[in-house]
């Protein structure tokens, strides 16, 4: 891997990530953490969820739904997200795994280098 500056990668990629939400969603997260090293990366975009969904959430048959969803959506949205973090890290990659925390509304995504 090329050296890259870690600020500026977890920076940039944040940007990333932010943008590729919301154009994939068409919600903004309201913040995107970033903690990289040179062989993981660990993300986490806050507050995804709309607000139809925000209320959704405050029931267990809403948030049991919520979860059926958004995992047919992280499913659709892994192939990006990969190629997001290949990109920024600059090596293949290998997504670990991405959750939707339904009572926060956070997306969780850890990835590792091949």
């Amino acid at each position: 891997m090329a050296t890259i500056d870690n600020q500026d990668l977890c920076a940039d990629l944040a940007q990333a990530l932010q943008e590729f939400w919301e154009d994939y969603t068409g919600v903004r997260p309201v913040r995107v953490r970033v903690v990289a090293d040179e062989q993981t990366v660990a993300v986490c975009l806050e507050q995804v969820l709309t607000p139809a969904e925000r209320e959704m959430a405050s029931t267990q048959d809403g948030r049991e739904l919520l979860r059926e969803l958004e995992e047919r959506v992280l499913e659709q949205a892994k192939p990006y997200l990969q190629q997001l973090i290949e990109g920024a890290m600059q090596q293949e990659g290998i997504l670990g795994e991405v959750h939707l925390d339904v009572t926060k509304g956070d997306v969780l995504g850890f990835f590792r280098s091949a």
